[in-house]
């Protein structure tokens, strides 16, 4: 199974974003904490502020190496808020934690860097995500209270600091959730965008790590932050805040794991309902682990959205209720119109599977249940089974004349049990007719690679190199298979011939790093093994930097 972690390995870089930067903190000469900067916000996790309170005690090592002073740190903007440390840095900007002089009240303050301070386009981006995300005014979405310039003419945007850590993060760390948690932070999630929708504010990336959660203790649980409105659009005619300027016609925006199939076509007339699709992804994602799709660069991720249905929940968790399956996958219908039509629906379902048992919630959604892929009997055991009851026939006829003898004339032998058809409606052979032996099912699955060549091998046999394909009987279970190629490290990934038939599943092999590389077992498959991994660039924001 996919975690998350290893999917979202790169991500930042593939939008344009660095990973987060430690920076030193001149007094204590301490690491900051991690952030998340595709949310655009503070994130300080309780293991993160520890670290953060503990002096290093490892000298000049990696992360040493890398830590540097920033200008911004300990000076004051607008003689009010005392900037305190940086937390991290993306492609365009960077977060700082500062305190307000006047109050003392703990702030993160969001900048632009040099070399994006004077481009319209993104100041402008940067002023509207302040604008759109204060005016909702929702306890579930992140507080935006002031707006500024430093006095190099940089732009800022001061918010509220949040203590807790992201939705990606806890994925990543936990992989899937406990069905009730999920559905306690899907319905949150809801409610703020429901607000959002009601203001005609459309979010446009709604990612788990654009949710941050916080611990507000006791019996409350996780407390939902949505934030990062960066590239929102108000959907009403009157307000311009999605100019020609900030967005040009046929432009995907978004992330392609969460993007519906109206945003992976580049449609002009998009409208909140991309918003509920997106929950749908992070609900499925949270209750699996894994999303819907998976594949090794955008136009992969994207082909599949558009034309491929997503797997059941339940095919990838058995345990996964009927009622929760179903409002899954209304909210991911490909059809806008045959999806949930506002969040208000989602969420109405939502609580209707909160708190209750979840196989008695039926009466209660809108969604219907689905009915459920039966467990798929192997062909060869069936072939097997017939086989059997063959033998047994044919025994009870020879036991027949040998009790009656060779001179008496013996009536026909006994009926055997006639064996159920395989498919209702299909003719059985004449009585006399040697047993039918069914076709066996075959599955299909092409292999691709990176670096291109690489000799793939399942269970000792090879399938040659790449492109190729593996081929064998279509039946519900794992296959291990191995690539492997002069100079690179053999890399191991899995595939079932029921949910990969017909897909194309990517391969990646990494460099070795002196000799010939790393060898792995070809032959019986062992036990484990990694599910394909999405590529570096399978999670990253489409939007160039500059624009």
């Amino acid at each position: 199974m996919t975690k998350r972690g290893d999917a979202r390995d790169g991500d930042a870089s593939s939008s344009g974003s660095t990973a987060p930067t430690i920076q030193a903190v001149p007094a204590a000469q301490t690491p900051a904490p991690a952030v998340d900067m595709h949310a655009d916000t503070a994130m300080a996790s309780r293991s993160q502020r520890m670290a953060a309170e503990t002096p290093s005690e490892g000298g000049d090592d990696e992360v040493g190496a890398e830590t540097t002073l920033d200008t911004m740190v300990g000076t004051v903007l607008e003689q009010r808020y005392e900037i305190q440390r940086k937390i991290g840095q993306g492609g365009m900007g960077a977060v700082y934690e500062a305190t307000h002089r006047l109050i003392g009240k703990r702030v993160a303050i969001k900048g632009l860097l040099d070399k994006y301070a004077e481009k319209d386009q993104v100041v402008a981006r940067l002023e509207q995500e302040a604008r759109l995300a204060s005016s909702i005014g929702h306890a579930n979405i992140i507080d935006i209270t002031d707006i500024g310039q430093t006095a190099e003419g940089r732009m800022f945007v001061v918010m509220e600091f949040l203590d807790g850590e992201s939705l990606g993060a806890l994925i990543a760390s936990k992989g899937k959730l406990d069905h009730q948690r999920a559905i306690r932070i899907a319905r949150q999630i809801a409610s703020a965008l429901g607000a959002a929708h009601k203001k005609g504010i459309v979010h446009r990336d709604v990612k788990p790590e654009n949710v941050f959660l916080l611990d507000r203790g006791g019996s409350q649980g996780d407390f939902v932050k949505v934030v990062d409105f960066g590239i929102s659009k108000s959907i009403r005619p009157e307000d311009g805040s999605d100019s020609p300027r900030l967005t040009q016609t046929g432009m995907v925006l978004g992330t392609p794991l969460y993007m519906s199939p109206e945003q992976a076509r580049g449609d002009e007339q998009l409208d909140h309902r991309i918003d509920i699709y997106a929950l749908g992804v992070i609900l499925y994602e949270m209750v699996t682990g894994e999303v819907p799709f998976r594949g090794s660069n955008y136009l992969n991720i994207l082909s599949q959205v558009l034309s491929e249905e997503p797997p059941p929940p339940s095919e990838l968790d058995p345990s996964i209720p009927p009622d929760l399956e179903a409002v899954i996958l209304k909210a991911l219908e490909k059809d806008r119109d045959r999806r949930y039509q506002t969040m208000e629906e989602l969420a109405a379902d939502l609580e209707a599977l909160q708190g209750d048992s979840l196989s008695t919630t039926g009466a209660r959604i809108s969604a219907s249940r689905r009915r459920r892929r039966p467990a798929r009997r192997s062909p060869l055991k069936l072939v097997a089974w017939i086989a059997g009851v063959s033998v047994i026939v044919a025994a009870v006829v020879v036991t027949v004349k040998v009790v009656m003898g060779p001179g008496e004339e013996a009536g026909p032998p006994p009926a055997a049990a006639a064996a159920p058809p395989i498919d209702a409606g299909v003719a059985r052979a004449p009585a006399d007719a040697a047993p039918a032996v069914p076709e066996v099912e075959t599955a299909r699955v092409r292999i691709v690679s990176r670096p291109p060549g690489v000799e793939i091998f399942a269970e000792g046999r090879s399938f040659g190199p790449t492109p190729t394909f593996w081929e064998g009987v279509k039946e519900n279970r794992r296959i291990q298979l191995v690539g492997s190629k002069e100079g690179w490290d053999d890399r191991q990934i899995e595939i079932n011939p029921i949910i990969d038939d017909g897909k194309e599943v990517p391969i990646v092999l990494k460099k070795a790093r002196r000799g010939r590389g790393k060898r792995l077992d070809r032959g019986k498959p062992a036990s484990g093994g990694d599910r394909p991994k999405r590529d570096n660039t399978a999670g990253g924001d489409l939007i160039p930097p500059t624009q």
